[in-house]
Parts: C-alpha cells; structure tokens; sequence
C-alpha cells in the first residue's frame, strides 16, 4: 500500500510538473502573430499553470494528511 502511495504521489508531481512548465513555455516560448492570439496564449497558460499549481497543493496537503493519519 505503500508503495502504491508513493507511486500516486510521484505520478501527480510529475504532472504538476508538467502543467506548470506548459503553462511556463507557452508563456515565455510560444510567440503569436497577432496581438489577440497573444492575449489567447497568456490567458490559457496563467489557466494550465494555475491547474498545475493546484495539482501540487493537493499532493502536498494529501502527503501532510498521510502523514498525520499514520
């Protein structure tokens, strides 16, 4: 059971992970030829960041709850 937790949790951090450096690339990388597709491409990566921000505080406080219960 444990290392099936273990498992869980590595896999939601890599997607964490990968939500935030999306978020990040299509931010910083990923460049529009028009002004409104810009705008487009900030607004969806604040949102898959904001996602992937998310996805690591629920592993954090899932792992801090584990660790209580035990």
């Amino acid at each position: 059971m444990i290392a099936a937790s273990n498992l869980k949790t590595a896999i939601d951090l890599l997607l964490s992970a990968l939500f935030i450096g999306i978020a990040t690339y299509v931010f910083f990388f990923a460049g529009a030829t028009d002004h409104n597709a810009r705008q487009d491409l900030v607004l969806y990566a604040a949102l898959t960041g904001a996602y992937g921000v998310w996805r690591l505080i629920r592993v954090l406080l899932a792992k801090k709850n584990q660790e209580e219960n035990v």
